[in-house]
Parts: structure tokens; C-alpha cells; sequence
């Protein structure tokens, strides 16, 4: 096995000497131009996609560049694959089972006991989804997995098209709780920070809007400050 010292030269040569240069090139400069859009741009979808847009184009600038390579057993190369393959293992599936973690944690029941509309009015918007309450005085709603759990505070201080706005808003996460992952897991292969944290905040919000109205989704905002 080589020195890293070593490994730097061979990336270096390797990828000056490859045909793939202009491909990498151009996927470094694409990534850096939709970037900088999604730190220019203020609509929320725009900046989802453009920051998912940067980090495939980096991450296929990396493929690119490994695929050069002519060194034999560089470590750095089994580094980053062995670094890929247990985080997407990880971002992939432990989604799926952490909401029963939760589940248990918080010793939650399931919403009909107390609700009788909540379970039909979500899997109107997120088929297969869950609802759940726990014993909590805060009043706060979250989505994990298939399931979305409620506290009791909030399920006596909301009304119940406040409530519904809040359902709705989760179920959107719900939704969209395959993609999220991919964008986590992007974001580790490139080694940058996820950000779009709130955007997708603000488009749930908009969803929650279409569906109940601004002015239950404002109520439900103002009772959470």
C-alpha cells in the first residue's frame, strides 16, 4: 500500500493525464455554479433542487476522478468506499425503524383512542402512515418513518382544524420521507453540510396551506412560539 503523500501525486498525475479531465472539470464547475444559485436563489423548491443538483454533479466529479485512478490498494479510495457504504447503509434504514424506537421511548398510543378522525384524514394525504400520541405537556407534532407522533399538550391546546393543519404538514414529510434520506446521504458522500432543512419546512407549510388554509396553519404557528 502506498503513503498518502503518494496517493496525492497519483490523483494528481492520474487525473492530468486522463481523458476524463474536461468530465470532471466541467461536473466541478457545474456543482460550483448550481451552488452558488441555491445560495442566491430564495424559492424553496429551487433551492432543494439546485443543492441536490451540486452535490450530484461533485459526487460524479468523484467517481470520475477514482476512475482514473492507476495506483493499486489506495487507502484513501477504500476509505471513502467503506465511508459510503456503512452511511447509506445507515441513511437508508434506520428511517425505517427508528420511528418504532420512538414508538416505544415515548410509550405512544395510537391517535384513534382518543381521536376518531385523525387516522382518515392523514391517509387521505400519506397512505400507509401512522399516527401516534405520547405524554408530553410541550406541545410539538413530528414524523418519522411511516409514523407521526403528537403530544397531548398539543392535542388540548390545538382546535381541530389547527390540529389538522399540523397533520398535514407532517404528512407531507411523510411523503417525501424516501427523498430526505438521499439528500443526507448526498450531502456525507460530499462531505458538505445539509442544508435545505428549511425549505423543506416551508414547502410543508405549503402543503398544510392548501389543504386546511393559511389561516389554521398560522393559528397552529403562533400557538408553537
Amino acid at each position: 500500500m502506498i503513503s498518502i503523500a503518494d496517493e496525492i501525486i497519483c490523483y494528481a498525475e492520474c487525473v492530468n493525464n486522463s481523458d476524463l479531465l474536461p468530465l470532471i472539470t466541467f461536473l466541478i464547475v457545474v456543482s460550483l455554479f448550481l451552488f452558488t444559485f441555491y445560495l442566491k436563489t430564495k424559492t424553496p423548491i429551487h433551492r432543494v433542487i439546485s443543492f441536490a443538483g451540486a452535490q450530484l454533479s461533485m459526487v460524479g466529479a468523484i467517481a470520475a476522478t477514482f476512475s482514473t485512478m492507476e495506483c493499486s490498494r489506495m487507502l484513501t479510495i477504500e476509505v471513502y468506499l467503506a465511508y459510503v457504504l456503512i452511511s447509506t447503509g445507515v441513511m437508508l434504514f434506520l428511517p425505517g425503524l427508528y420511528y418504532k424506537i420512538l414508538i416505544r421511548r415515548h410509550n405512544a398510543r395510537p391517535i384513534s383512542e382518543i381521536v376518531d378522525w385523525a387516522d382518515d384524514f392523514v391517509n387521505k394525504l400519506a397512505n400507509n402512515s401512522q399516527i401516534y400520541y405520547f405524554d408530553s405537556a410541550i406541545p410539538k407534532a413530528f414524523a418519522s418513518g411511516k409514523a407521526i407522533f403528537v403530544s397531548v399538550g398539543m392535542l388540548e391546546i390545538f382546535d381541530q382544524q389547527e390540529l389538522k393543519a399540523v397533520l398535514a404538514h407532517e404528512a407531507w414529510h411523510l411523503r417525501h420521507n424516501n427523498k430526505t434520506p438521499i439528500l443526507r446521504q448526498l450531502s456525507l458522500m460530499t462531505f458538505t453540510k445539509y442544508r435545505p432543512e428549511q425549505e423543506l419546512e416551508l414547502m410543508a407549510d405549503r402543503f398544510a396551506e392548501e389543504i386546511v388554509g393559511k389561516g389554521p396553519l398560522e393559528s397552529a404557528r403562533a400557538k408553537l412560539i
